[in-house]
C-alpha cells in the first residue's frame, strides 16, 4: 500500500512539474533560480522516504498481538515479550469486574497482526472503589444495615453476644473497624447484643 501511494505521488509531482515548466515556456517567463531545485526536491523526497521505509521498516517480520486482558502485569509482560512486542503501561482505570493489578484493556487489540517491536499499551485495573467503613458501634442493627447500604456496603456475618446492659440488637463491635477501607459490595461483620442465653448467629 505504501509503495502504491509513493508511485501515485511521484506521478502527480511529475505532472505538476511538467505543467509548471510548460507554463513558464508559454508565457516566456524566466524560471526562478529556486524553481528547478524545488521541483527536484519535491520529486525525490517521497522516493527517498519510500526507500528508507522499505529498507528499514517494511521488512520487519510480523507477529500476532496476544490477549492479555485479565492477566497480572507480570504475566502480561512475559506474554507480550514472548510475542516479540514491547509493553507500555498507559495508566490505571477503576473496573469492578477486573481484579486490582490486572490488565483491564490493551491497545492494539488481541489478534491483530503487527510488526515486531510494536508497543502494546496496557491499562491496569485499580479494582473496585474503596470506601471507609462507617462507625456502627452503639447503633441499632437495623439502622447499621441501612447505613452500610447507603455507602455501598452490606452486612456480613451477624453474631450475638449476651449483654444485659444494652437493649437487644445493639452493635457491640464490627470488622473491619470504623474508618478501615473496604471495597464496594463487601460485607461488614457485626457483633450484636442479645439477652438470650444462647449465643448464635443472628438470623
Amino acid at each position: 500500500m505504501i509503495t502504491g501511494y509513493l508511485t501515485a505521488y511521484l506521478i502527480f509531482m511529475l505532472v505538476v512539474s511538467v505543467v509548471i515548466s510548460l507554463l513558464f515556456l508559454r508565457l516566456k517567463l524566466p524560471a526562478p533560480r529556486v524553481l528547478i531545485p524545488l521541483i527536484i526536491v519535491l520529486i525525490l523526497s517521497p522516493v527517498i522516504a519510500g526507500y528508507l521505509y522499505l529498507t528499514y521498516f517494511d521488512d520487519l517480520p510480523e507477529t500476532i498481538v496476544p490477549d492479555v486482558k485479565g492477566m497480572t502485569k507480570q504475566q502480561a509482560t512475559a506474554r507480550i515479550e514472548e510475542a516479540q512486542l514491547k509493553i507500555a503501561i498507559a495508566g490505571e482505570v477503576r473496573q469492578a469486574d477486573v481484579p486490582e493489578g490486572s490488565v483491564a484493556s490493551q491497545r492494539p487489540e488481541a489478534g491483530r497482526r503487527v510488526k515486531v517491536d510494536r508497543v502494546v499499551s496496557l491499562m491496569i485495573s485499580s479494582g473496585k472503589q474503596r470506601i471507609a467503613a462507617p462507625d456502627l458501634v452503639g447503633k441499632d442493627v437495623n439502622q447499621a444495615i441501612k447505613m452500610l447500604e447507603a455507602v455501598g456496603l452490606k452486612a456480613g456475618d451477624l453474631n450475638g453476644e449476651l449483654n444485659f446492659d444494652l437493649p437487644e440488637g445493639v452493635v457491640l463491635a464490627q470488622e473491619p473497624l470504623p474508618g478501615e477501607m473496604s471495597a464496594v459490595g463487601d460485607g461488614i461483620d457485626l457483633l450484636i447484643s442479645t439477652q438470650q442465653a444462647v449465643s448464635e448467629e443472628v438470623k
